[in-house]
């Protein structure tokens, strides 16, 4: 190592160890990612079984859970396994970008690949969203491999690593939280993968899918171009195929009713196609057949415990209770980014009174979206242009409208030009279901 670096620079032996995956939430934190099966010990009094085939079927339906194989992701696998065979496993830096909407399992396959690979490399897992700038990631990277360094010196020892250590690979989650002015540090991490010399394979995972295209344009002709996998919402079949395949490994017995499973399936198919909302409405129905069989034993010793315990009556009323709207689904999809400029908007309405009568002008908006983030303190807010492409992003998906200025433009935004600036935006949804979506996000619910 290098004399001139003041931190301490662990051997290549220390950094990159014989070890699973590890996974980054927050910066100066580093969780091993296990997995692990809890074991439930069983009430005083009568056991019972139905409770029983309950608890561990709950087990498994948590959003946390790793599924015990990934069901269906047939393609999505190939190249996935074909990439990180050509890449690290070979010795060989690469890099790929996987998007598709929150739900479709972009994570947890990749994780699963890793785990099932015959060779043996380290792997570091990264959570973006919680870094306060984009250069931390660097130290974050690190870190989880298990090095010690300060901010000043992460890139240069990061990159010391990239060309003198064994192959490993970096996955950045919610890679979109990276974003700033300029993208330089985006920029450098996906030269440094595409570098024949490289040993680290990057693989950036986000919900959009043009997010190399609109920010990261000059990868192109910088020959660093990731690798793209789209990964589509789940289909009514999938998400069937991958929810009994949870409760079968728990229980042989049919828990929930197949009529009941298609009835989810198409619920969610319909809006979102996002797995995890199938998981909260089985999980929630099973809880309430779980309530009522325990009334049931109260008053009937002996009923009958050889049926199905969840039904359609179940799912059905989980479903009409749940938050499930068309607007909260397209709510729930927006990112990050464009989360922040609907809290811009709420802020700004609640402070202005005579703005709720009309429109919000776009450079008020943007003034406070960057103050938000500068509250925040979690990344550099985007620029004013990027800022107009992400409220277009909005507009199409039906979450706001852009009126014309005074001088008579037409409202729509269609390219980052600075003339939108005096243009006007309201809200297409309703305030309340935007306060519920984004007092959600763990890291938006301190500013509600």
């Amino acid at each position: 190592m290098p004399a001139t670096r003041s931190a301490r620079v662990p051997t290549r032996r220390q950094v990159l160890s014989e070890a699973p995956i590890k996974q980054v939430n927050k910066p100066a934190q580093t969780l091993k990612k296990t997995f692990s099966v809890t074991k439930h010990s069983q009430p005083n009094g009568k056991p019972g079984k139905t409770v029983s085939s309950f608890v561990a079927a709950k087990s498994v339906l948590h959003r946390s859970t790793a599924a015990p194989q990934i069901v269906g992701r047939v393609a999505e696998q190939r190249t996935i396994r074909k990439f990180l065979q050509e890449s690290v496993e070979q010795g060989r830096g690469g890099s790929m970008y996987i998007s598709g909407n929150p739900g479709t399992g972009k994570t947890a396959c990749l994780q699963s690949l890793i785990k099932q690979s015959e060779a043996s490399f380290p792997s570091v897992l990264v959570n973006c969203v919680p870094l306060t700038k984009p250069g931390q990631v660097y130290e974050a990277i690190l870190e989880a491999l298990g090095a010690s360094c300060g901010p000043d010196s992460a890139l240069s020892q990061l990159e010391h690593l990239v060309f003198h250590s064994r192959a490993f690979l970096v996955i950045l989650d919610e890679v979109d939280s990276l974003l700033g002015s300029r993208q330089e540090v985006l920029y450098r991490l996906f030269e440094l993968a595409a570098h024949p010399q490289s040993r680290m394979a990057l693989v950036g995972i986000a919900n959009a899918l043009d997010l190399t295209d609109r920010f990261l344009p000059r990868l192109q002709a910088r020959n660093c171009e990731p690798l793209l996998l789209n990964f589509n919402p789940y289909q009514v079949k999938d998400i069937v195929e991958i929810l009994q395949s949870r409760l079968n490994s728990v229980s042989r017995e049919p828990i929930i009713q197949k009529a009941a499973l298609e009835l989810c399936a198409r619920k969610v198919a319909a809006t979102s196609g996002d797995l995890r909302k199938s998981l909260d409405v089985c999980r929630q129905a099973m809880e309430m057949a779980e309530a009522e069989h325990r009334r049931q034993a109260k008053d009937k010793e002996n009923h009958d415990e050889s049926q199905p315990k969840v039904t359609l009556m179940h799912i059905a009323k989980v479903l009409t209770n749940l938050n499930g709207s068309p607007t909260m689904q397209k709510l729930e999809a927006l990112n990050f980014q464009q989360k922040l400029v609907l809290c811009a908007h709420l802020f700004l309405t609640a402070s202005d009174k005579a703005k709720k009568l009309g429109g919000m002008a776009i450079s008020a908006l943007f003034s406070e979206y960057r103050g938000i983030c500068s509250r925040l303190n979690m990344m550099a807010p985007v620029t004013r242009s990027e800022f107009l492409d992400l409220v277009a992003m909005m507009e199409t998906q039906g979450v706001v409208a852009v009126d014309a200025s005074k001088n008579g433009r037409r409202g729509r935004i269609v390219s980052s030009s600075g003339a939108a600036d005096d243009r006007t935006l309201r809200l297409l949804v309703d305030e309340s279901d935007a306060r519920r979506v984004l007092s959600k996000a763990p890291a938006l619910a301190p500013l509600f």
